[in-house]
């Protein structure tokens, strides 16, 4: 009975935690720009606005990051994504928690046990007259310890974007859905509503400045991101931002950028505060485009 007590008091704690995974922005792309992304029509900004299949490129990325390295070492995710000129598109998340302790109500180790997150998701966008739209189903699965059963979530995300010239708007719903089950207990997922704008201002006829901001809004709390981007010759981009959760006291500062050379790309993205455990987080995508 107290290992079994022991396996649930666990198990509870990292699903308190677990629906707020998703919340992570696994977009290389966007991380070194504070994040901001909702309005930035791009096919790699798809997890902020589903509305950018309907852009109807053929893409797929990889990605893989080290999350909280001042924290552990062994806790990360990848990311997979393809998205066809027919404007469908899937991507599988996955957030590995690495190798937890699990103790029993006396504090005595009882072994060790692997813990993981998953999303997996289906999408479809269209242009309608220069309007973007798109929809996108997201399955969600948490694996904890063996002996207790946690039930697939789902969510919906919808969103629409608009470029006025040189200014850019999107809003987005997401993880409209269900709930997930553990045990008697039910947790709702982090829905939110995103607004985002972008300005490009043109100062030559190959340079291009870029200026985004994202807010989006959730139950009981609010995330800002702020960012700007130099695009050379649509070849180079130089970025950076700043991303805050006032809320949880979340907070940093954004560095990177990205090469185009035509059928591959790669971006990196640099996160530092030096009192935060987001501080030297290092991200890193490849990209094909067929």
């Amino acid at each position: 009975m107290k290992k079994l007590l022991s396996i649930i008091l666990l198990t509870a704690s990292l699903f308190a935690q677990a629906n707020n995974i998703f919340t992570i922005n696994p977009s290389v792309y966007s991380a070194s720009v504070g994040n901001a992304g909702i309005a930035d029509a791009s096919i790699k900004n798809l997890f902020h606005n589903p509305a950018f299949a309907g852009l109807k490129q053929q893409h797929s990325e990889v990605s893989y990051v080290k999350w909280l390295p001042n924290l552990v070492d062994d806790m990360g995710y990848q990311n997979l994504s393809y998205t066809s000129n027919f404007g469908f598109t899937s991507e599988l998340f996955y957030f590995d928690y690495g190798t937890q302790t699990q103790a029993d109500p006396d504090g005595i180790i009882v072994g060790d046990f692997q813990s993981s997150s998953m999303r997996f998701g289906l999408g479809y966008g269209l242009d309608l007259k220069g309007w973007l739209f798109g929809a996108r189903l997201n399955l969600y699965q948490h694996q904890f310890i063996d002996d207790v059963d946690i039930g697939m979530n789902y969510g919906l995300d919808v969103g629409v974007h608009k470029q006025f010239n040189n200014t850019s708007l999107g809003i987005v719903l997401k993880d409209l859905g269900g709930e997930t089950e553990f045990l008697d207990e039910k947790l709702a997922l982090p829905m939110s509503i995103g607004l985002g704008i972008k300005q490009s201002i043109p100062f030559r006829e190959n340079i291009t400045y870029n200026i985004l901001l994202d807010v989006k809004m959730y139950e009981d709390w609010n995330s800002i991101g702020i960012g700007d981007e130099l695009v050379i010759n649509d070849m180079f981009y130089i970025r950076g931002g700043y991303y805050t959760e006032q809320d949880f006291d979340v907070d940093y500062i954004t560095l990177g950028g990205g090469i185009d050379v035509g059928s591959i790309n790669i971006d990196l993205a640099y996160l530092f505060n030096e009192e935060s455990f987001h501080n030297e987080t290092v991200m890193l995508s490849f990209g094909f485009d067929f």
